[in-house]
């Protein structure tokens, strides 16, 4: 019996930068925006009472910091918005994010075990949805696609459980 293990030429397998990603929906950039304020509303808040009860308080320090601090999560939330996406092709589905920290994950249609639709309360004001895909690798390869109109997501839900149950 004889073993081939023959090298792969690097340059002839596909690219996956190529494809053609589908963005995700302007309203949920407003949905991380709204967020974010919220956050940053109830952070100022329990920031002040905290001061106020404390003896030393220095009323410029506190909107210096946060405004800092909000500023910045607005700048790396709005540049990272513009890479997230998704791509749908034959036999995978794959998701990219991340400004800082780039993520690029791809799943093989027959590898996911069951797919869900999640919606929460701001999503449900901004009429968006989260697509959760789930493979038997554990939590780190698992893809949750943010950002979906709720008739699209359910859509791509379904047309995902149609194509993995092919494989079984």
């Amino acid at each position: 019996m004889q073993f081939d293990n023959l090298p792969v030429d690097i340059d002839g397998l596909p690219k996956i930068e190529e494809v053609p990603f589908q963005k995700l929906e302007k309203e949920y950039l407003w949905l991380r925006l709204t967020f974010i304020g919220i956050l940053f509303i109830i952070f100022l808040f329990a920031s002040f009472i905290y001061n106020f009860f404390t003896s030393k308080f220095d009323w410029w320090l506190l909107p210096l910091c946060s405004s800092s601090i909000v500023l910045l999560v607005l700048v790396i939330e709005i540049f990272g918005f513009r890479i997230k996406g998704y791509a749908l092709r034959e036999r995978d589905i794959s998701y990219k994010s991340g400004l800082i920290f780039f993520s690029m994950t791809s799943i093989p249609f027959n590898r996911i075990q069951h797919t869900e639709v999640n919606q929460g309360p701001l999503g449900r004001m901004f009429d968006l949805a989260r697509v959760q895909i789930f493979t038997a690798g554990g939590s780190s390869s698992d893809i949750s696609i943010p950002g979906l109109k709720v008739e699209e997501a359910h859509q791509l839900k379904d047309h995902i459980t149609k194509i993995s149950s092919q494989y079984v």
